[in-house]
């Protein structure tokens, strides 16, 4: 009769039970606002059962009856908020007369808005008009915005504050916070960039060559994107390197004369069919290597149907049409063809250090290393840390890093810590999210993506990266939910195409190696292979937009690539990586000739020392196969006087 009775005052308070299973649905709210509380983790402790709160605080969380006891744990937690912990049964009764459930902010958070200061409002501006996606932060501190697409933003500052202005081909403006409390600013071009961004600007009105001869760009009726032999870089080996990163909605696999090439078109993700290629007139259905890069006049994509029409069914996955500047194929003193594969000039002879040895060790780290037991470390890290001028993310990253030889758990930590202060600095948080990705502290990072999920939510980066921690930490359907609205350009104001491969590719491996944790039926066939599987998958994260360096793969056979992050040479790709939000790039190495691959880096970027930035280097063997194998580093990025050597990649 007892049992009886329990079951139905479930079912009045919400909770069901049908089929031996027992459903909680109830909501998260701030016990201080009332306000729905999102991306609040429900776990049942020791208990392979679990549920994540929605934009408008709902948590459902389903388990089998005889699954979990009402002695058990019920967890719930977030990383602005202490943390829950009730016994199921208890739960079961106070949901009898509420199904909500309020958490207390934590102690730092009431601390920072209680000393937050006035509210400073504004709007950046450039000579040809608002600035989205500029920076504006508290020098010495940690508090920092973003302005949104019509250059405006708020943040917290004090009148004696000293704000701080960055944006992408703009000098630096700082300024004191002034009386009224709104500002406005005009920022001044950088005048190294000026000319180049000029160049680019002329290149792209100039007539374009299509299908069908030259066209005025802006009269054409279908997808058409170009660009010139004043666009490709006088470094650029293969066709690879000029098309990488330059054209919104084409993936490429693979390096050099191995590349290949997918453009793919809006709307939903699919697996479309291979592009083709027209050399001066020609059409191949293979790369053409023989092209060398700085002979090429013009290269066009031609994407829509329409722009296809004239090519046939061979057609149906897009063309890249190339014109030379000779209009044929590069001969020698004797009148016969040059092979230009053996004459590029990429051949690899350097030596470098590696990064490890060759990074400057910081203070901190030198005295900790110096340190005879944990107790005199501890001190050491607090007195350091009293010397601090502002809030150092680069001194707790670190001090975390170094006490991982006197106590793992300090070490979690001091990131801990650094949380608190960075607690709406995006930079600095996808900082530490790397740094826990890299210790293999899941659940702590995903606290942290699910906070810059909420700081940035027409990012769509947030989401990928949210998405990625869901696998990382086992909740892989709520890691496929997010995925699948990825793929369907389902969330609102957020365009996914510049990351769709790497969305891809994540989803196939989401799908091969937990096909029995999650809901597929409703993905495209293609995306269900069993033969899905990459050799090598290097992907590339770092936590600015801003930031310039460059990356060089040397295969087996001592054959070098480049791929540049540079205003120079990749400014539209940087303007669409801070206008849509991410900062990612992956590379595939599949059925290449096994030996050593090397991965060379090079920083070229001047920072701010408290905040500098992070690049997560993330490295897959045998990528969806049940032996797969997944290495982290994370590095600073600031300028480095020299190449240096970052990984050696053998299979």
């Amino acid at each position: 009769m007892n049992k009886l009775f329990l079951f139905f005052a479930l079912l009045v308070c919400n909770l069901s039970i049908a089929q031996y299973q027992i459903a909680i649905d109830a909501y998260v709210l701030d016990k201080g606002t009332g306000s729905p509380l999102e991306y609040v983790n429900v776990n049942v402790l020791s208990k392979n059962v679990s549920a994540i709160s929605n934009n408008v605080g709902s948590i459902k969380l389903t388990y089998d009856e005889d699954s979990v006891v009402e002695q058990d744990i019920i967890k719930f937690s977030h990383i602005g908020y202490k943390d829950l912990e009730v016994k199921v049964g208890l739960l079961y009764k106070l949901l009898v007369n509420s199904n909500k459930i309020y958490l207390v902010k934590k102690d730092f958070l009431s601390a920072n808005e209680d000393s937050s200061g006035g509210k400073i409002t504004g709007t950046i501006s450039d000579p040809n008009g608002f600035v989205q996606g500029a920076i504006v932060r508290v020098k010495n501190t940690l508090i920092e915005t973003q302005t949104d697409f019509e250059g405006k933003f708020a943040i917290s500052a004090n009148r004696e504050n000293v704000i701080v202005i960055n944006a992408l081909g703009m000098l630096p403006k700082e300024m004191t916070v002034p009386e009224a409390g709104n500002i406005s600013v005009q920022l001044v071009p950088d005048g190294e960039l000026l000319d180049a961004i000029e160049l680019v600007g002329k290149a792209k009105k100039k007539l374009v060559e299509t299908a069908v001869g030259k066209k005025n760009q802006d009269a054409l009726g279908y997808s058409v994107n170009t660009i010139s032999s004043e666009d490709i870089s006088p470094g650029a080996i293969f066709l690879s390197d000029v098309i990488r990163g330059r054209f919104a909605g084409i993936r490429i696999d693979g390096f050099g004369d191995d590349a290949k090439f997918i453009i793919r078109g809006k709307g939903s993700v699919s697996v479309p069919a291979p592009a083709i290629f027209e050399v001066d007139g020609s059409i191949y259905n293979e790369l053409p290597g023989f092209v060398n890069v700085q002979q090429i006049e013009s290269i066009t994509i031609l994407k829509s149907l329409s722009a296809v029409n004239r090519y046939g069914a061979i057609a149906r996955g897009g063309v890249i049409r190339i014109k030379t500047k000779n209009f044929g194929v590069p001969t020698g003193e004797d009148g016969k063809p040059v092979d230009t594969a053996l004459v590029k000039g990429n051949d690899y002879n350097e030596i470098l250090e590696n990064v490890d040895d060759a990074l400057q060790e910081s203070n901190i780290c030198i005295r900790l290393e110096n340190a005879k037991s944990y107790e005199e470390a501890l001190t050491i890290y607090k007195e350091e840390k009293s010397k601090l001028k502002g809030e150092s993310v680069s001194f707790m990253v670190d001090a975390s890093d170094c006490f991982m030889k006197w106590n793992e758990d300090q070490s979690v930590k001091i990131l801990k810590e650094a949380i608190q202060k960075a607690y709406t600095n995006v930079k600095a948080l996808k900082t530490i999210a790397f740094k826990f990705d890299e210790k293999r502290e899941f659940e702590e990072s995903k606290l942290v993506y699910q906070r810059i999920a909420e700081l940035r939510k027409k990012d769509i980066q947030s989401y990928r990266d949210l998405a990625l921690s869901y696998t990382n930490t086992g909740n892989y359907q709520e890691a496929m939910v997010l995925y699948k609205k990825m793929m369907a350009n389902d969330l609102p104001g957020v365009d996914f195409m510049p990351i769709e491969n790497t969305i891809i590719n994540e989803v196939q491996n989401l799908v091969a190696q937990h096909r029995t944790e999650v809901d597929y039926k409703d993905l495209h066939p293609d995306l269900l292979s069993v033969k899905f599987k990459k050799d090598i998958r290097i992907v590339l994260d770092w936590n600015d937009p801003n930031a310039e360096f460059e990356f060089q793969f040397v295969n087996p056979n001592k054959k070098y690539f480049k791929w540049a992050h540079t205003k120079f040479e990749s400014m539209d790709r940087m303007m669409d990586e801070i206008k849509t939000g991410y900062h990612t790039e992956e590379y595939i190495i599949d059925n290449a000739e096994p030996g050593e691959w090397l991965v060379n880096i090079e920083g070229l970027t001047e920072e701010d020392s408290l905040n500098p930035t992070y690049l997560k280097y993330t490295v897959y063997k045998n990528y969806g196969l049940p032996e797969e194998t997944k290495e982290i580093k994370v590095i600073k990025l600031p300028r480095q006087e020299k190449k240096l050597t970052l990984d050696r990649v053998s299979f």
